[in-house]
Formats: structure tokens, sequence, C-alpha cells
């Protein structure tokens, strides 16, 4: 049985797997009720899983129909695709979810594996071309092409991804939703946090794309200028991270509408929220930096190499 069936019936599986578990009574968006086994707390909303498997099936299915690629996918990419799989469906799926409608700083970790971690490693797997040759012809005959080729289409897309409306997306979006009423909102209404998680996920796809370059894409920042990006987005976000551990008062009182299935008082759990907004969201940025001067070394050594060829 070739591969891509064993990887994708290990998948299937695994979320299968989700949905056997015996779970606890949910509330409006993931909640959990005193005396749950919390392990046992996993969302049974199956679209994200459905939507995660569909997007590994493409990747797979890509791969197999990629011989002779012009850029191959190492096993390291292969890898880094999966692991963001994986920390979006722990972020959606997972206990994560429901503890997120009790606590804030399970909230603030469920963010970062949204618009930090996901996204990255999902993108740092080089996903674009497998993906595409992954469709059946009749999608990419019939709907890709046509949208390349559309002049509305190619205009939005170079908006989006012009720099500056980039980065003003992505941190805009975080502070946005930190914004004490739409957060308390978000956790009491099912259709706002369902917008919340969408844009976080939205806006962390669309500036990685910009920072991680996969191939084939051709980012329109040099590299020089994408490690400035991120050591300039570390100061928005140490500024938010930090206003909130230092803040005395309680910001969001909609956590508090609901039983504390963990023992840990409310402005404790504030502040554990906002050191994980600060320090991992700072952190991410800072290996991210270091990526990117790695991934500008290996360009530079290529087109050392090239141009070798070139004058032999």
């Amino acid at each position: 049985m070739p591969a891509k069936f064993w990887a994708l019936g290990a998948l299937a599986a695994a979320i299968g797997a989700t949905f056997l578990l015996p779970r606890s009574v949910a509330y409006a968006h993931g909640g959990v009720e005193p005396g749950d086994n919390l392990w046992a707390a996993w969302n049974a909303n199956p679209l994200p899983s459905l939507a995660l498997f569909l997007v590994a099936y493409l990747y797979i299915n890509g791969l197999s129909r990629w011989p002779q690629p012009s850029h191959p996918i190492s096993r390291w990419q292969k890898h880094s695709f999966f692991a963001g799989l994986l920390a979006i469906f722990l972020a959606l799926q997972s206990p994560i979810d429901p503890l997120a409608a009790h606590q804030f700083s399970f909230h603030q970790a469920q963010h970062l594996l949204l618009r930090m971690i996901g996204p990255l490693l999902v993108l740092g797997g080089a996903p674009l071309t497998p993906m595409l040759r992954g469709l059946p012809r009749w999608a990419l005959r019939g709907i890709v092409r046509p949208a390349v080729k559309d002049q509305i289409v190619r205009r939005v897309y170079n908006w989006f991804t012009n720099p500056v409306v980039t980065t003003v997306i992505f941190l805009g979006t975080l502070y946005l939703w930190q914004v004490p009423t739409l957060h308390d909102l978000a956790v009491r209404n099912d259709l706002v946090h369902e917008l919340m998680h969408t844009t976080m996920l939205a806006s962390g796809f669309l500036f990685w794309w910009l920072v991680i370059d996969p191939k084939p894409h051709r980012s329109r920042l040099h590299y020089g200028l994408r490690v400035l990006y991120l050591g300039l987005i570390v100061i928005p976000n140490t500024v938010l991270g930090a206003s909130i551990v230092f803040n005395s008062t309680l910001l969001y009182q909609s956590y508090y509408d609901f039983p504390q299935p963990l023992s840990m008082a409310p402005l404790t759990d504030q502040q554990m929220g906002g050191l994980l907004l600060w320090v991992i969201g700072d952190m991410m940025s800072i290996l991210a930096s270091g990526v990117v001067l790695i991934m500008w070394y290996q360009r530079d050594q290529e087109q050392e190499e090239t141009w070798g060829a070139t004058s032999d």
C-alpha cells in the first residue's frame, strides 16, 4: 500500500479517536463542567479536524504526483508541515479549547498556536506546490487558474501582501481581540468566538507567508527587512503583554461567569496569560529571525554556486 495511504490512515485514526473519547458537557464554545476529566474534554465539533484532514490529503497527494520536483521538499519540511497541522489541531480540538472558555491563560496559549506556531510550521513545509498538485484537475483548471489570471484577484492579493498592510493586520488583529469588551463578547458568544479564531489564524498565515517565503513563492521583502519587521513586532507585543501582566485589576470578566476548573486565582490567571503573550510571542519572533537569517545565508550560497557554474 502506498505510503500516503498509511499516513492518511494514521491521521484519520487519530482524528476519529478524538471523537470516541468520553467528553464533558460543553458550554457555548466548549467549556467543561465541575468534576469533569479535563483530559477527556475534547471539542466535539468535527469541522476543524475535517478541514485539517483535507489539507493533509492534498499535501500528501500532491507529493505523490510530483516525482521530479523542481524544488524538492526535504524530510524536515514535511515534518514541519505536519507539526503545524498538529499545533492547529491541538488549539481547536484538544482540551485547550474548552479550557480556554474558563481560563485567560489557556486562551492566550490557544492564540499562540493559531497565529504564531501553527502557520509558521505549516508554511515551513513549502505547501503551495504540493497542495496545488494534490487538487483534482477540474478544480485546478476551473477554479485556481482562472483566479490566478483574474486582475481583481491579483489586486486584492497584492494589497493584502503589502508588507505594511500585512503587519498592521497581524498586530491589529491581536490588539483588537484583547480589548476587554470584544474579548468578553467572544468568550460568551459562539459566532464571535469563531470569528476570533478565524481572524487569528488568517492573520498568522498572511504574516508568515511574507516572512517565511515558501517556495516557489517569492516574498516582496528582502531578507534583511524581514528580520527588521520581526524585530519591530516585538515592541507592540511586549507593550501589550506587559500591560496585562502589570495590571492590578481584572480586565476580562467573562471567564468568571463559569466555574474555574483549575485552582488559580483570577488575577494570577490573567498575569499568566499576559506572560505567554509577552514572553512566548517575543521568543517566536526571535526564533523566526534566526530561521530567516539561515534562509538568507542558504540563498546567498545557492547564488554563489550558480554564478560559479556560469563563469566556468
